[in-house]
């Protein structure tokens, strides 16, 4: 029997996540859906940059998912700058022996929750490559709407990629 439910809490990084950040984050199935900056093969050290980074941030935004004591993933929010300051795009991954158990959605949920009321920002966005139809309905699940398809927008794994464009609106939120 496959138990479907999964407990889950978010937290902040701490040093102590560097083994298994950089042990999930070491998974190109993830890579293959992220921005090129997130480095692959993923190691220690980037996995100590960034939790660096996470922790020494002005206005928080690095959400950590924490399933069984141990960091399974991460929810980011990017505060955009001048006349976008109001606006954040969002970005997440979860380790593979989670996928696909509603986990990513109510945590989601939870870190827009947060992060909202916490920050004077309004909208939320997010970019999502046309082969990741799974990251599509976490966005959906959790209230964003596409609003459209920006063709050949990026150049991800030697291919030119078109990418869905969601938003979400705090005033929506629910």
């Amino acid at each position: 029997m496959i138990m479907n439910k999964c407990s889950f809490r978010l937290r902040s990084w701490q040093m102590s996540d560097v083994s298994p950040l950089a042990h999930y984050l070491n998974n190109k199935k993830i890579w293959d859906n992220c921005r090129d900056r997130l480095p692959y093969p993923y190691t220690e050290k980037d996995a100590r940059t960034f939790i660096d980074y996470a922790i020494n941030r002005q206005e928080s935004g690095e959400y950590c998912i924490e399933i069984n004591d141990e960091a399974v993933g991460n929810i980011s929010f990017i505060r955009g700058t001048d006349v976008e300051r109001f606006n954040a795009e969002v970005g997440y991954w979860l380790a593979e022996p989670f996928w696909n158990r509603n986990i990513m959605s109510k945590a989601l949920h939870k870190a827009l929750q947060l992060y909202l009321a916490q920050t004077d920002v309004i909208r939320i966005f997010a970019n999502v490559y046309e082969d990741n139809i799974a990251s599509m309905h976490v966005l959906e699940k959790t209230g964003f709407r596409k609003v459209s398809i920006l063709r050949k927008a990026c150049f991800k794994n030697s291919r030119f990629v078109n990418v869905h464009y969601f938003e979400l609106l705090k005033e929506e939120f629910v």
